[in-house]
């Protein structure tokens, strides 16, 4: 009789083995699917947390920058490559960058922001549409498109759920329930991205946005109820509509005649102080139990009675004449346009134009512009001229007088400043043979030639023989010509030059080569 063996087969193994297997892999297949989702409602959080920054933006930015934004970087602050101030930004730096370069980890998402304006003012809408590139994930080593993932981030967005979506806090620890407005999400199951659109609307838009772009379009009744719970608090102003008026107090009937902003329809009452930055306007009198203080003037068109003294800080403006019996004393500057003389008006003191006085005496006249007198200018003493120049330099107005450094007097002289007699220096222009063109300077000159004499002519004594000619302005100033071959001699001519005057000496001897020559001037 044969035993049978207890225990399991090596098929039944094989089958339990398989069976195990494949629940596991079934399970880590959910699981992984699980996890898949929730970092897919993860991203999906992160796209309502930007588009909330967008709308935040539009919203708060009465002229919006327009074009398109790549990235987030457009939302953050200046320390962490964005352009906004610090304490200005929308999205803090650790907020993903969303680009290609470094895209959103889970789906490796990049962001590209449209920001368009349509309308005019005040109803400009004003619309950003953010496209996401394809929600894709590596499956094997390949980067595969997963549009259902990018549906279910879009869903978690536009239902303002987080990652976990239990409904109740982000990630940065904000409340996503309270979504914004004007926000739709669209993922597209054929290119796998998600479209994102914010738009700022401001006339019908629910909410009282900050940047006054949308307004009550009803009175605002507070409850009777309560008189604690009707007041305004933490108000910076209360505007009136443009060329509007703005009324305060029960209506009492009374129109306004002035045409104000803002028209008190009530008794009023300021316990502090109260200052007019304008004029102030009083209809029917003002009674003062105290003192009136103006630190500037005081103008009536009327009389002023005072049963005292009048004491002014200031100024004192009348708008006619300002009569006194008596002297008229300032402790200060005496303003006026013009000052006449009591006793013969044909004499005045005309400040800012002309005067007519009698006679002046003074010990210092100072003046930074001309003197001008239709008579002489005559002193008892000296004349004295602080201004110097340089005699021979170019002068603007013939007729002035300065001196030199010297204390020479000198008079504009055809342009140039010049002494009143001949004074001057001997300039060397040179030795020069058959021909010259020279020029004097800054100064007339006396020019003075010597020589001219050949050195080899066709005769042994040929070099006695000279001749020299000048010319300037093309006329000949100066000529001598000298061909006889006897005596030795040599030939001297003289003439003036103006200031920066060309002129031209040539030297051709009877029957010789050039002859040969030397230039002094006479500065003058």
């Amino acid at each position: 009789m044969r035993k049978r063996q207890g225990g399991f087969t090596l098929v039944e193994l094989l089958l339990v083995t398989g069976l195990s297997s494949l629940l596991l892999a079934l399970s880590l297949s959910a699981k992984e699917a699980d996890l898949e989702q929730a970092q897919a409602a993860q991203t999906g959080a992160l796209l309502f947390r930007y588009e909330n920054a967008v709308r935040t933006y539009l919203s708060q930015q009465t002229a919006p920058a327009l074009g398109v934004k790549d990235g987030t970087a457009w939302l953050k602050n200046n320390t962490c490559g964005g352009t906004l101030a610090v304490g200005k930004e929308y999205l803090p730096c650790e907020f993903p960058a969303a680009t290609a370069s470094d895209p959103i980890r889970f789906g490796r998402l990049s962001l590209s922001t449209l920001v368009q304006s349509t309308g005019t003012t005040p109803n400009v809408k004003t619309t950003a549409t953010t496209t996401t590139s394809a929600f894709s994930l590596y499956d094997k080593g390949v980067l595969t498109r997963r549009s259902d993932l990018a549906g279910i981030s879009a869903i978690t967005a536009a239902s303002a759920n987080n990652a976990n979506r239990n409904g109740s806090v982000s990630e940065e620890g904000t409340s996503l329930v309270n979504a914004v407005t004007h926000v739709s999400y669209k993922a597209d199951p054929l290119s796998s991205t998600i479209v994102m659109v914010a738009s700022a609307a401001p006339n019908n838009d629910v909410w009282i946005r900050t940047d006054g772009a949308n307004a009550m379009r009803a009175t605002l009744d507070f409850d009777a109820a309560s008189a604690s719970a009707r007041e305004i608090q933490g108000v910076s102003r209360i505007q009136n509509i443009a060329a509007g008026v703005l009324m305060l107090g029960s209506p009492s009937g009374v129109a306004s005649v002035s045409g104000a902003g803002t028209v008190v329809d009530a008794n009023g009452e300021i316990i502090g102080s109260a200052r007019v930055r304008n004029t102030l306007a009083v209809d029917n009198g003002a009674a003062i139990t105290g003192g009136v203080t103006a630190s500037n003037q005081i103008v009536a068109s009327n009389n002023v009675a005072a049963l005292g003294s009048v004491s002014a800080n200031q100024s004192v403006t009348a708008g006619n004449n300002v009569q006194a019996g008596g002297n008229v004393t300032a402790g200060g500057a005496l303003v006026s346009q013009i000052f006449y003389d009591a006793n013969n008006t044909g004499y005045y003191l005309d400040p800012a134009a002309t005067s007519n006085l009698n006679s002046i005496y003074t010990q210092t006249i100072n003046n930074s512009l001309a003197v001008a007198t239709a008579g002489r200018l005559k002193t008892d003493e000296f004349f004295q001229l602080g201004a110097t120049v340089n005699e021979g330099s170019p002068c603007a107005q013939t007729g002035l007088v300065a001196r030199s450094s010297t204390g020479a007097v000198l008079s504009c002289t055809a342009g140039i400043w010049s002494s009143g007699g001949i004074s001057g220096q001997y300039v060397n222009m040179g030795s020069h043979s058959g021909s010259a063109i020279l020029a004097t300077g800054a100064k007339a000159a006396l020019i003075q030639v010597y020589g001219g004499n050949g050195t080899s002519c066709d005769v042994w004594d040929g070099i006695n023989r000279y001749q020299l000619t000048a010319t300037l302005n093309g006329m000949i100033v100066a000529n001598i010509n000298n061909a006889s071959n006897l005596w030795g001699k040599r030939g001297y001519i003289a003439f003036m030059a103006p200031a920066n005057t060309q002129f031209y000496i040539r030297s051709e001897p009877y029957n010789c080569n050039p002859g040969v020559f030397s230039v002094k001037a006479f500065n003058l």
